[in-house]
């Protein structure tokens, strides 16, 4: 998995932008059963994402204390 970062401030920001206003405009609706599947729809997990979840939480490594 690689993350450019250059994108995330153009078309990053913009995907998540579009991703909360149909988000919105459903809650805002009142439209619950559309929103819970819209929703839902990306919100699943699958075998190759625990699998990055998994080797996220074996590379963790522990906050820093500062006194």
């Amino acid at each position: 998995m690689n993350v450019d970062r250059e994108k995330l401030r153009t078309i990053g920001f913009e995907a998540i932008k579009e991703f909360l206003r149909k988000l919105h405009i459903l809650k805002s609706l009142g439209d619950y059963e559309s929103g819970k599947k819209f929703f839902d729809g990306y919100s699943v997990v699958d075998e190759e994402m625990l699998k990055v979840r998994e080797l996220v939480i074996a590379n963790k490594v522990p906050r820093r204390i500062n006194l």
